[in-house]
This record gives C-alpha cells, sequence and structure tokens, in this order.
C-alpha cells in the first residue's frame, strides 16, 4: 500500500523531473558551447591567462561533439601554428568539418587553401565550389574571391556578367577589395573595343 502510493504520489514529480531536463541532443550541444567558450576565453585569455594550447584543448573537446565553431576554430589554429604545430592538411580537415555544417568562415578558409594549394592539392574548381557556398551565405569576402574567380576565369568558366553581380554583392557589403575591382572592371567593359 505505502509503496503504491509513493508511486502514485511520486509519479508527477518524476514526470516534472524529466520533462524539465534537457532533450538528451540539446545537453551534448550545451556542453560543446561550454567547451568552446572555455577555448574563446583560453585564446583571448578572458578572465583566465592567454593560452592558445589550453584553447587548442577546449577547442578539441567541443570540436568532438560536433561544435563547428570550434572545429572551425581547430582550423584556424593549426593553420596559424598557435597551441598546436602549424599543419595545413589537418587545417584543412578541421575547416572541411566545419564547412559541410554549413559555417560560411571555414567555407572560405577551406576554399583558400585549396585555391592556393597550401598542405592539400591545389584544386581550383573544388575552391571555387566552397568560395560559392560561403558566397551564397552572404560572406562577402567570398563574394569577392567568387567574383575574381568569374573575372579571370580561373577555377571556374569566365563570366563576366556572374563576375559584375558577385563583386556588386561584395561590394554593398562594404568590401575595399571589391569596390576596388568593381570599379576598374566596370570601367574596362565599358570602354568601346
Amino acid at each position: 500500500m505505502l509503496f503504491r502510493l509513493l508511486l502514485i504520489l511520486g509519479a508527477p514529480l518524476i514526470i516534472a523531473a524529466l520533462s524539465a531536463r534537457p532533450a538528451f541532443g540539446q545537453e551534448i550541444m550545451d556542453e560543446s558551447q561550454g567547451f568552446y567558450k572555455e577555448g574563446v576565453a583560453h585564446y583571448l585569455g578572458q578572465g583566465t591567462s592567454k593560452d592558445p594550447m589550453q584553447a587548442a584543448n577546449w577547442f578539441r573537446k567541443a570540436a568532438d561533439l560536433g561544435n563547428s565553431n570550434a572545429e572551425f576554430s581547430l582550423g584556424v589554429l593549426y593553420e596559424k601554428g598557435e597551441g598546436v604545430g602549424k599543419n595545413f592538411i589537418e587545417a584543412a580537415s578541421w575547416y572541411e568539418k566545419a564547412a559541410l555544417k554549413g559555417h560560411s568562415k571555414a567555407q572560405y578558409n577551406l576554399a583558400s587553401l585549396l585555391f592556393e594549394g597550401h598542405g592539400v592539392d591545389r584544386d581550383q574548381a573544388k575552391a571555387v565550389s566552397w568560395y560559392k557556398e560561403a558566397a551564397e551565405s552572404g560572406f562577402a569576402k567570398a563574394q569577392y574571391k567568387l567574383g575574381c574567380a568569374y573575372l579571370e576565369g580561373t577555377g571556374v568558366a569566365e563570366d563576366h556578367q556572374l563576375a559584375l553581380e558577385w563583386l556588386r554583392k561584395a561590394a554593398n557589403q562594404g568590401d575595399k577589395d571589391a569596390i576596388h575591382t568593381l570599379t576598374l572592371t566596370e570601367k574596362m567593359l565599358l570602354q568601346p573595343q
């Protein structure tokens, strides 16, 4: 009888406690975000000493849980050699993980490594496809690079109309390189032949 009474009275408490807990996926996301923020604090020296090695450790914990910001940050650390040994292959690997999740800065950085062949095989067509992914999300630097690729026919077929379109998008966001290149390109294209 006592067991039955406890079961009846305790059930609402157990249900309330379980429903108040975040879903399992949410807990992982919250934990990864906490690890990421700890990494940022160590990288910038906010509330703790500046320590890129500790930042890398925290970013890795968050990245292991799928945090795209941490994956991107690890890419940056490997590319710069801060807190970890400089390694373009590792940088590209971490950028790609974040890029596949839609992280526009990772898409841009991966494209830049591919375009120049830093630590990875040079593949300008693949680079342009990553620039396009980042450009379509509104990332001005990627819009500028994509415009230049179309202008020069590098990694993609030359197309002055698309070049102008992407350069204008970047220029409208205040990208100085895009403004300069757009001005010169419009003058060049409008000159009588």
